[in-house]
C-alpha cells in the first residue's frame, strides 16, 4: 500500500511538471489579456525555461514588451530591444507562421523612425518574400511608404515630440482587455496610390495609423 501511495506521488509531480510550460504559458496569456504586461513576461519566462524553443511564447513575450515600450515611450529603448529580439526569435522557430512574420515586420516599421536597423532588418524580411505571398503586396507598399517618410528629417524631428501623447492617447484608448487584440485586426488594407497618398499624408503630419 505505501509502495502504491509513493508511485502515484511520483506519478503526479511527474505529470505537474509536464503541464508545467502549458500552464504557465496559459497563465501568462490571461495576465497579457489582463494588462498585467510585467506579469505575462515573467510567465513565459517559465515556459521558456522548460522548453526553450517553444514560438508562441516568444511571440507573446516580444507583444508583451511592445506594449511596455509604448506605455515607456519615449523612454522605451529597453523594451524596444527586447521587443524585437522576442519577436525575431519566434519567427526564426516558427518559419512558416505568417502571423508571426506579419507582427515582427510590422513592430520593425512601427520602430523605424527611431531605429535605423530595424528599417534594414525589415527590409531584409522584404527580399525573402516572394511576389506571390499574400502578404507581400502589404509589406512592400507600408515599407516603401514608412522608407520615404523617414527620409525626411522634419519627419523624424516631429515623431521625437510626438511620441508621448501619442503613446499616451493609444493607451488611453484601449482598455486592458482589448490590448490582447490591438494588432490582431492589422493595418488598414492599402490598394490604391492614391490610399497611399493619403496615409503618407497623415503620418506625416504625425499621426500614427497603425
Amino acid at each position: 500500500m505505501k509502495l502504491k501511495l509513493s508511485v502515484l506521488i511520483v506519478l503526479a509531480g511527474l505529470s505537474s511538471k509536464a503541464a508545467s510550460p502549458a500552464s504557465e504559458f496559459a497563465t501568462g496569456r490571461a495576465c497579457y489579456t489582463a494588462g498585467a504586461f510585467k506579469d505575462a513576461v515573467a510567465h513565459f519566462q517559465l515556459a521558456l525555461k522548460v522548453n526553450p524553443n517553444d514560438a508562441e511564447s516568444y511571440h507573446w513575450m516580444g507583444k508583451s514588451y511592445q506594449v511596455l515600450a509604448d506605455i515607456a515611450s519615449p523612454f522605451n529603448g529597453k523594451y524596444n530591444s527586447k521587443a524585437r529580439v522576442h519577436l525575431t526569435r519566434a519567427m526564426e522557430l516558427a518559419p512558416s507562421r505568417s502571423d508571426y512574420r506579419r507582427a515582427l515586420f510590422d513592430f520593425l516599421l512601427d520602430s523605424a523612425g527611431s531605429s535605423p536597423a530595424a528599417l534594414r532588418q525589415a527590409a531584409g524580411m522584404l527580399r525573402t518574400i516572394p511576389e506571390h505571398d499574400p502578404d507581400y503586396s502589404y509589406m512592400h507598399q507600408r515599407f516603401e511608404l514608412e522608407r520615404s517618410l523617414n527620409s525626411s528629417a522634419a519627419v523624424r524631428l516631429g515623431r521625437v515630440f510626438l511620441a508621448v501623447p501619442l503613446a499616451a492617447h493609444r493607451i488611453a484608448e484601449l482598455p486592458a482587455s482589448a490590448l490582447s487584440s490591438r494588432r490582431a485586426a492589422g493595418p488598414p488594407n492599402l490598394h490604391t496610390s492614391d490610399d497611399i497618398s493619403t496615409v503618407a499624408g497623415i503620418r506625416a503630419a504625425g499621426v500614427d495609423l497603425w
